[in-house]
């Protein structure tokens, strides 16, 4: 019993020290003509949609929710955010190669195609950042629009990875 009651007392000052042990804010102000916005047409539709349900994971301007504070949540949802701007970020898409862009619009469309974007696990408490059937359809219809137009602004095999590359995380 007196193990148990050390245990316990032990978990808690833990729990307790860890609070003050924070991972650092994704909130930096976008760069100009660095976001999606500043090369690609998007239409203001199609922005709110990626400002609601996309941006906290894959912009530099998470907005958090209450319980970002409590540790270990905290670094939970930063390990998502990191994974998240490392797949795609919207507000330093322009910085990236063609070749880099014509494959997140593709991964745009797959995604949404499979029901993958947004995670289950940030639509458990963010409700509001389910895509409707109609939006998907907008998003992807765009995404298809703007890997159209890349494929007349850019020689074609600028825009593939050669089948010799090595492919580089993304």
């Amino acid at each position: 019993m007196r193990f148990v009651k050390i245990a316990l007392a032990l978990i808690g000052v833990a729990l307790v020290a860890v609070q003050f042990v924070r991972p650092p804010k994704n909130q930096s102000p976008q760069m100009p003509g660095e976001g999606i916005d500043a090369r690609f047409p998007v239409p203001p539709h199609i922005m709110q949609v990626f400002k609601r349900s996309c941006y906290d994971c894959h912009s530099d301007s998470t907005v958090y929710p209450w319980y970002a504070q409590i540790q270990p949540l905290g670094w939970w949802l930063n390990s998502h955010i990191e994974k998240g701007k490392r797949g795609i970020n919207f507000d330093r898409f322009s910085t990236y190669r063609p070749m880099r862009q014509y494959a997140k619009f593709r991964d745009i469309i797959e995604q949404l195609q499979k029901d993958e974007m947004p995670i289950g696990s940030y639509l458990l408490i963010h409700r509001y950042a389910r895509l409707g059937a109609e939006e998907k359809e907008e998003i992807i219809t765009w995404s298809g629009a703007m890997m159209d137009s890349m494929k007349t602004r850019y020689p074609a095999d600028s825009l593939q990875r050669r089948r010799t590359e090595t492919r580089a995380p993304r």
